[in-house]
């Protein structure tokens, strides 16, 4: 099984500043999810611009699965 590991960037204050979680699998990068007031954004490791969801989108992603 895969070993997770999660890094957590919280901004000190929190206007207009995403809050950062760089994800590793095994030691490896997986990428980075943002969240923002008004998207949640996921940048892997293979691509140079992030996946962006509204809130809303994301939460009808996550109820579908």
């Amino acid at each position: 099984m895969a070993r997770h590991r999660i890094e957590i960037e919280l901004p000190a204050t929190i206007l207009h500043k995403d809050a950062r979680f760089t994800v590793y699998s095994d030691g490896a990068k997986l990428g980075e999810l943002h969240v923002s007031q008004g998207t949640i954004d996921w940048k892997p490791v293979s691509r140079q611009r992030p996946i962006r969801h509204t809130w809303e989108r994301f939460a009808r992603l996550m109820e579908s699965r």
